[in-house]
């Protein structure tokens, strides 16, 4: 995950952390993408058309059509960019929560696809396509006008920045596609990182579209940018709704900290493994949860004599591998009733700003924007303290497959014990069960999981671990037997 090519560009204090001012001056870009494709005549109004494959896939009806368009045939990217084609389209009207996560859950499913078992394919590529085509059902919005090219990526910048303040949703969209297109997807996100890690909108789910964007692993071009359509409108509509800790802080700069790498580990992970507790609210969505996180004062009083230092790279990496590392180990030790929806978004949003982070893009600022997420959830989610010396229990005589159609207990022990020469066939049953289900946190978990193994190696079978055990829960709740006739649970449009 290392980069250390490129250049950081940090909002320049509070004022900034809060509604992304500065951006203006974050003019070096991570890197040109390859010559992005560009949205054709053909897509029509509101891209329609864009993905002829999929295009017009009764829902209710899917296993069947399927066979008789014959999109067994299509290769995994094109039916990516199919798929990617319909989800990029933001709704006219209303939001649910299948929509917001679509774009993040096919970027997601194609990343697992090539690590699935081939008697898994099938039924993952499925899962993809029941998506867009639930998606499809929905009235989306028209393409924006196009901006006219800029003479380079500093103007473009300033636009992005004045867009933004001036609330301009469609106007940031049509940024975003531009953007893209001139100067690459990574130019793109490097623009966009310090608007999207502190935002409150869009269930602060932004920077995860951004990172998930990055680790294709191939060039992306505005096609591909394409998926940002709403998470842009998302963040410029409400561009003063940011997060309020670390309040008159610089977020760049500071007196360097002289604390060793390995001691801010202990310290962070110290802090976080049982908070002071807030209280919840009646409705715990994400947005509601950060409030409530930031209303107990926990982020300033635990992490303010942190954030406010200069911090290396080995100190910034440290401290985000303290927060994943209690990520995980909520998935394991807390409350299960908070296994599918709160711990899986209690890894994945730190994990994507970890991931921005160490591309060099605004580091400080994604690892403020951290602290405030992993101290809301391990404030107001939190029902004990973690013991950072457990381990769960070993299982003797199971296979893998036997222990993840065992119990999430069972599944965590089994691969939190096993040998690293089995860690392959692991990561190949995770992203095989992951994906032939349809929950969309499910296939961001693994993912994000499975990313932990390059950043984090030493405590690979600890992510390892809390994705099997979230993978058993859904194993018992969906057996592979009744996929087919789930296809549309959860995937409700507005």
């Amino acid at each position: 995950m290392e980069n250390p090519g490129r250049t950081e560009c940090h909002p320049a204090g509070r004022r900034e952390f809060l509604r992304g001012a500065g951006l203006a001056a974050c003019t070096t870009a991570l890197g040109v993408a390859a010559p992005a494709r560009r949205v054709t005549a053909d897509s029509g109004e509101g891209g329609k058309g864009a993905a002829r494959g999929l295009e017009g896939l009764d829902p209710k009806n899917l296993v069947d059509e399927v066979k008789a368009r014959n999109l067994d045939a299509v290769s995994d990217g094109e039916l990516f960019r199919e798929a990617a084609a319909i989800v990029s389209r933001p709704p006219a009207s209303g939001m649910s929560s299948f929509v917001l996560h679509a774009p993040l859950e096919v970027m997601a499913r194609y990343g697992l696809l090539r690590l699935v078992s081939p008697p898994g394919r099938e039924l993952a590529r499925l899962q993809m396509i029941a998506s867009a085509a639930a998606y499809s059902k929905m009235t989306p919005l028209p393409l924006p006008p196009r901006v006219k090219p800029f003479p380079d990526l500093r103007a473009a910048s300033v636009e992005l920045a004045r867009t933004f303040t001036q609330a301009d949703a469609g106007g940031m969209e049509a940024l975003v596609l531009q953007i893209a297109e001139q100067f690459g997807t990574a130019s793109l996100v490097s623009l966009l990182t310090p608007l999207a890690l502190p935002t409150l909108t869009g269930a602060s789910h932004a920077h995860i579209g951004l990172w998930l964007l990055l680790r294709h692993g191939e060039a992306a071009g505005i096609a591909d940018a394409a998926l940002l359509r709403t998470a842009a409108r998302s963040i410029a509509s409400r561009p003063n709704d940011r997060m309020k800790s670390f309040s008159g802080m610089a977020i760049a700069g500071g007196e360097p900290l002289s604390t060793p790498p390995g001691e801010i580990a202990r310290q962070v992970a110290a802090q976080l493994a049982n908070p002071p507790k807030g209280r919840p609210g009646s409705q715990m969505s994400i947005r509601p949860l950060i409030e409530a996180g930031e209303a107990t004062g926990n982020a300033d009083s635990l992490f303010g004599d942190l954030i406010k230092h200069d911090l290396d790279r080995a100190q910034v990496d440290a401290a985000f591998r303290a927060v994943l590392r209690i990520c995980a180990r909520s998935m394991l030790q807390d409350d299960v009733k908070q296994d599918k929806f709160g711990w899986t978004h209690c890894l994945t949003l730190p994990q994507s700003a970890c991931g921005l982070a160490s591309l060099n893009t605004d580091r400080k600022l994604a690892l403020a924007a951290t602290l405030v997420w992993i101290t809301a959830y391990r404030s107001v989610l939190s029902r004990r303290s973690l013991d950072l010396d457990w381990a769960p229990e070993k299982v003797e005589g199971a296979s893998i497959r036997e222990a993840l159609h065992t119990s999430p207990q069972v599944a965590a022990g089994r691969v939190w014990h096993a040998s690293e020469s089995e860690w392959p066939e692991i990561r190949v049953a995770l992203a095989t069960e992951a994906s032939i289900r349809n929950d969309q946190h499910l296939v961001k978990y693994t993912r994000a999981t499975l990313d932990m193994g390059s950043f984090d190696p030493g405590y690979t079978r600890l992510y390892l671990a809390a994705a099997a055990h979230l993978c058993a829960l859904w194993i018992a709740e969906c057996p592979r037997e009744t996929l087919r006739d789930r296809l549309l649970v959860g995937r409700t449009t507005p």
